[in-house]
């Protein structure tokens, strides 16, 4: 791009303006261009705070700004060229089979069929799956009846290797039970027909993400260690291992020889299954349901509701059927998706939890017309459709206002109102102690950003994206940090809730976040009953002071200020919130 593209049509800068407009430019384009680069974002919005770009800055230096909206335009159309349709469907794009109680192949995909030949004479849907080798039948069979006896177990890794120790292919053997939707359609398979027994499905390499992490922690290896076990385990040679690390085979053969001394095993194949079962607890630490009460999960799908103007309003049924109903509206960049956790947690404490997707986000229908009032006549029309006379709500973060709201529009129809760190207006005063800061902060300075730099990201929406993104976002933050590294669980659920958030358009999005720039006021007179909250002490994000300042003048029961939590204040004490909702004495 050459300098006159650049500055833009008309404007005149001030000396040192090119320069920085420039680089500003360059950001956005690398921001479009790459998958990853959202850092190169936060780079672009610290250009804008220079003082040449602020709003009270001479004329000819305002029209510079300005300027960048046409560049943004282009780089929308790029990210939406580069990272579209097929981009998104290459997160889903796993080599599978699935299989019937019969060991029949039900289903399969070509990346599927491909793979598995390596190891099986005929992969047709029709015909039991069978093996070359009695070894690699023997391992199958071994992990099929262990999966006979407890339908939901972990994923388990098999690995299926040659005569001379080599893996010739790797890949999970997962419970039908876990099988998602998007899984189910990858292979063809019909989501309405009976349910697959289990799935094969070759090793994601992005699991090594965490992988290591746990390793280093688990069993004390080194970071350099850890990264090559996680490699292992996932099937690689130790020459593969070595080639995808940037590393010898020698420093790789090194490495490996203080990981058998650490755990105490001289071959291969046992470290392999030791990192296999690890990793197998691990998950089953992190998703294993409770078995107290009678909880119902009905998590996974959504459901449409339809209002009277037709628009679509989607959510996810979770808890008990004949609990106490209580809505739950969640942040703006994220879909009704919870964790089963929350809801085996939520039918325990006899509620029904009820997850909502806001006009404009996931799969509801935009509103363009949409205000705090008009959402809640929306979920009132929602409530009649699930025949909930009575019902409590729960807004968490920017959620809060809609909850208020609510809870004012619908009268004695809400039985409470709770606000977990709420957040009802923006600071624009954010200092940029860190990217989490640097990011949003410098979006609500720039509010004219928001619809393309979300529609961008929207064009790049991955787990591979927003993963790392929301990681680095709670790096200045303690107890948050530690939440995470302790349920990677959590991690994954918020990944998978922001693609889902974007999944049909970012025009929700864009316009609540209007809302807060405005500092768009909510009437909250119509409240039955006084508001009860709960909020970390130690959020970054959402300092109690501003939270006080928020409330001023509104009408609050009890206060649960929480010393030792941060913006996840909800998730470490989910049961506490929910039980407040039931108590009438608090």
């Amino acid at each position: 791009m050459n300098d006159d593209a650049r500055q833009g049509p008309g404007t005149v800068p001030e000396e040192a303006a090119p320069s920085r407009l420039g680089d500003a430019v360059d950001a956005v384009y690398s921001y479009a261009a790459s998958r990853y680069n959202w850092e190169d974002l936060i780079g672009f919005l610290a250009h804008l705070d220079h003082d040449s770009f602020r709003s009270d800055a001479p004329r000819d230096s305002r029209e510079i700004a300005s300027s960048l909206i046409s560049h943004l335009s282009r780089a929308d159309a790029l990210a939406t060229r580069l990272h579209g349709a097929a981009e998104h469907e290459a997160d889903i794009a796993y080599a599978l089979l699935l299989l019937d109680a019969d060991r029949r192949v039900m289903a399969s995909n070509a990346g599927g069929r491909a793979v598995f030949d390596a190891i099986s004479p005929a992969v047709e849907t029709g015909k039991r799956l069978s093996f070359r080798e009695d070894e690699h039948a023997a391992i199958f069979r071994r992990a099929l009846d262990d999966l006979k006896k407890d339908a939901d177990m972990a994923p388990v890794l098999l690995r299926f290797a040659g005569e001379d120790g080599e893996t010739r292919l790797a890949c999970y053997l997962v419970p039908g039970a876990r099988l998602t939707s998007p899984v189910l359609r990858a292979a063809d398979a019909d989501e309405e027909g009976p349910r697959p027994l289990c799935a094969l499905i070759v090793a994601n390499k992005d699991d090594m993400e965490e992988a290591p992490e746990i390793f280093r922690k688990a069993l004390g290896l080194t970071p350099a260690e850890a990264r090559l076990a996680a490699r292992l385990r996932f099937g690689l040679t130790l020459k593969e291992a070595a080639g995808e690390l940037g590393i010898a085979v020698n420093t790789a053969r090194n490495q490996l020889r203080s990981i058998f001394d650490k755990l105490g095993v001289n071959r291969q194949s046992d470290l392999v299954r030791h990192l296999t079962e690890l990793a197998a607890l691990a998950a089953s630490m992190q998703g294993a349901p409770s078995a107290r009460g009678k909880a119902i999960v009905t998590s996974a799908e959504r459901r449409m509701v339809t209002l009277p103007d037709g628009r679509i309003i989607a959510l996810r049924d979770l808890g008990r059927p004949d609990g106490m109903p209580v809505v739950i509206l969640h942040p703006l960049v994220q879909s009704s998706l919870m964790r089963p956790r929350e809801a085996v947690i939520a039918g325990d404490c006899g509620v029904r939890l009820i997850s909502v997707e806001r006009p404009g986000i996931g799969l509801s229908t935009p509103d363009p017309d949409c205000s705090y009032v008009s959402f809640a006549h929306d979920l009132g029309h929602v409530a009649d459709a699930l025949g909930l006379a009575r019902f409590a709500v729960l807004g968490w973060a920017s959620g809060a206002p809609f909850a208020l709201a609510a809870g004012s529009v619908l009268g004695e129809r809400v039985t409470r109102v709770a606000l977990a760190t709420p957040r009802l207006t923006f600071r624009a005063d954010l200092a940029p102690v860190s990217s989490m800061h640097q990011f949003f902060g410098g979006l609500r300075r720039h509010t004219w950003l928001f619809e393309a730099v979300f529609s961008i990201m929207r064009a790049k929406r991955s787990r591979r994206l927003f993963r790392p993104m929301i990681r680095n976002f709670l790096e200045n933050s303690e107890p948050d940090r530690l939440v995470f590294e302790a349920d990677t669980s959590l991690l994954d659920c918020f990944t998978d809730s922001f693609v889902e958030a974007l999944d049909k358009t970012h025009k929700g999005l864009v316009g609540e976040l209007n809302f807060y720039a405005k500092e768009t006021p909510v009437d909250v007179s119509g409240l039955a009953r006084p508001v009860l909250v709960w909020h970390g002490l130690r959020d970054e994000m959402n300092k109690a002071e501003d939270v006080q300042r928020m409330l001023r003048n509104m009408p609050v029961e009890a206060f649960h200020p929480m010393p030792d939590d941060g913006h996840m204040v909800l998730f470490t004490h989910f049961r506490d919130v929910l039980t407040s909702l039931l108590n009438d004495k608090h």
